[in-house]
């Protein structure tokens, strides 16, 4: 699963001796678009949104969620973000951590 399945979890990870857990997106795609790019990536954070807010993630059974999580939305990227596309996602950052979400975005290649 990408950033293009919108209404799709990527990944789900937990640690046991954590509270922290991480909600990846998988993000393929490079920033020339930053429209399109910016909107694929609102919708699946809205997505894993809905996915908390519903208590899906903790009625998973694995991983084992903790009672009392620290969740982040972490975006792995294999293209950096542009300038324009760091306003936005430093835009997403604010409004998360507003409810209470960590975000950071984890580039897993260089370009």
């Amino acid at each position: 699963m990408t950033i293009s399945e919108g209404n799709k979890i990527d990944i789900v990870a937990a640690r046991p001796d954590s509270r922290v857990v991480k909600l990846v997106i998988a993000d393929h795609l490079p920033w020339d678009d930053v429209d399109t790019h910016s909107r694929l990536l609102q919708d699946k954070i809205n997505t894993y949104l809905e996915f908390v807010e519903s208590g899906q993630l903790s009625r998973l059974k694995e991983p084992k969620i903790p009672a009392s999580p620290e969740i982040r939305i972490t975006v792995a990227a294999q293209h950096r973000p542009t300038e324009e596309a760091r306003k936005f996602l430093a835009r997403v950052e604010q409004f998360l951590l507003g409810v209470g979400i960590g975000f950071d975005v984890e580039v897993r290649a260089s370009d």
